[in-house]
């Protein structure tokens, strides 16, 4: 493996390009910090390669991807107290290949899932530069797999998207003799950041009442695709006053220091409930989406008792048209405050949960610095000023602790962590649930995704029922109904090598239950005696 010493990729990189680091950097570094390390932040993906190109071609095509982004050539440092990332005039290319073209023996597949997982829990070191690797196995003449994994600092999934369909191409054009045909770029990721910054000195001066520009600013001004609201007095106002916790009964007692220790629940839709989604959402007027996150409310609606519901949602961040060929760390993510008070309607339900999130999406690029502006909210105060880099302990409590995604075609690999209380994943035919294994037991997880499958069919099925006439999977679940936390240490959690093809639920439509994991490196800043490194989570960002 390549050690990025060439083109002095090391802290010290001669001819270095030094910039702010990106919002979603500042995301991805705070989470990072507020896990002490124990999250493994990686994205991964195996893309396969049609192309009659040998080894050499391969990693030229991979060096013009390089050459092309400067996320891919990217390391992070603190410099007085701030995230800077440090772009670099040149590296080493990390690229391993491997053969498997010889007789299939049936075990093809099985080997090239190996080598997709001991790549993507490799830990990197910030501070050096590449955050990726690659690793090209070739299954034929003209038949490669290239499994590609990045730090979420350098890298998103939608990047990961991004850099599959080049590489195609730059193969492809390898292999005809021609020039590769890849998209314009009208800015590069350190650029981005910049331009970031410079709306942010353009909202602070336009709360403080100046009227003074920088050049940055004024061009910002010029190129922005719609004016741009002021961004931290509306999640100021948003999120003003808002519960503390989700109110869910708890089966364990909530530790004081996290371990991220996660497991997760799966299931396949009901008969018929994939087709009665796609229809009722054309009958709601609106994408499948908002319907999923009325489903989930009415959960836990029904599960809390309470009203007033935050919920983590990841977004793009790619509002801009300068933003779509660019790779890097843009994804990000809002918080979606929701109401279910009044006992409103199915229908009217998901009419809200479709106007909260589109004001959210119009104020997604939230810096984490800026959280430090919301003064009258005390706890995020003090979540944004120990969310500085050169903080001497993990950043507090997130601001939510429930999180939904909405997946592209399958759900993602199974999971071995919980960065959240509750995440739900929500695909084309199938959900799942992964659960802080401290705080809840699987029966438990098992039966909230039951019921959130069964409220999701009775809505659709009656969009006009009331919240409490929607029946659950066991209709006398509610919180004074439901066994007590038990006191005491939470129990350990049973681990066992990650998998990489997630295994499918029962035909009766009932989740399973899987506990992932392997022993071995944990957390961004390299390995971790005695811990558990999670599988590689990828999330959806669209």
């Amino acid at each position: 493996m390549a050690d990025g010493t060439t083109g002095s990729a090391g802290p010290g990189a001669e001819g270095a390009r030094i910039a702010r680091a990106a919002h979603g950097q500042e995301l991805v570094w705070r989470t990072g910090r507020r896990s002490g390390g124990l999250l493994l932040q990686h994205v991964a993906d195996t893309f396969r390669l049609d192309a009659a190109v040998d080894e050499e071609q391969v990693r030229s095509a991979l060096a013009a991807l390089t050459a092309r982004h400067t996320a891919l050539r990217t390391s992070v440092r603190v410099l007085d107290g701030e995230l800077r990332q440090v772009v670099h005039p040149g590296i080493d290319l990390p690229v391993e290949f491997t053969d498997l073209s010889g007789p299939d023996d049936g075990k093809r597949a099985e080997r090239l899932a190996e080598i997709a997982d001991q790549a993507a829990v490799l830990p990197f070191d910030p501070a050096r530069a590449p955050l990726w690797r690659a690793v090209a196995v070739r299954l034929g003449e003209a038949d490669w797999a290239v499994v590609l994994v990045a730090h979420q600092l350098v890298c998103d999934p939608a990047s990961l998207f991004l850099l599959n369909a080049e590489l195609a191409e730059l193969c492809a054009a390898e292999e005809q003799g021609r020039a590769p045909v890849l998209p314009d770029r009208l800015l590069d990721f350190a650029d981005h950041a910049d331009r970031q910054h410079g709306r942010d000195r353009y909202e602070r001066a336009r709360r403080r009442g100046r009227d003074r520009r920088y050049d940055q600013d004024r061009q910002y001004e010029r190129d922005r695709p719609e004016p741009h609201a002021d961004t931290a007095e509306f999640w100021r106002s948003r999120l003003a006053g808002r519960p503390s916790g989700h109110g869910l009964p708890l089966d364990r007692p909530r530790p004081a220091v996290r371990a991220f220790a996660g497991a997760e629940v799966r299931a396949e839709f009901p008969s018929g409930l994939a087709a009665a989604l796609r229809a009722g959402a054309r009958r709601l007027g609106g994408s499948p989406a908002p319907v999923l996150l009325a489903g989930y409310a009415a959960l836990l609606h029904h599960r809390s008792g309470r009203t007033d519901h935050l919920i983590g949602v990841p977004v793009s961040g790619r509002r801009g048209p300068e933003t779509l060929s660019l790779v890097g760390a843009l994804a990000g993510q809002v918080v979606l405050r929701l109401d279910t008070s009044g006992d409103p309607s199915f229908a009217a339900l998901v009419e809200r949960v479709r106007d909260v999130a589109s004001a959210a999406w119009q104020h997604q690029e939230l810096p984490v610095a800026e959280l430090a502006d919301l003064a009258d909210l005390e706890d995020l105060q003090d979540v944004a000023e120990q969310a500085e880099p050169s903080a001497g302990q993990p950043p507090g409590a997130p601001v939510h602790q429930l999180a939904f995604t909405l997946a592209e075609g399958e759900l993602g690999a199974p999971c071995g962590y919980a960065e959240d209380d509750l995440l739900l994943e929500v695909a084309d035919r199938a959900a799942r649930l992964v659960y802080d294994t401290e705080l809840f037991a699987p029966a438990t997880a098992r039966a909230l995704l039951d019921d959130y499958l069964a409220l999701l069919a009775a809505g659709l099925a009656e969009p006009a029922a009331p919240l409490s006439g929607l029946p659950a999977a066991a209709a006398d679940r509610t919180p004074a109904a439901r066994p007590a936390p038990a006191t005491g240490p939470a129990p350990a959690t049973g681990r066992t090598p990650a998998a990489r093809p997630a295994p499918g639920a029962g035909g009766d439509g009932r989740a399973e239950s899987f506990p992932t994991g392997s022993p071995g490196p944990a957390g961004p800043e390299g390995p971790g005696e005695g811990r558990s490194a999670p599988s590689v989570l990828l999330r959806s960002t669209q």
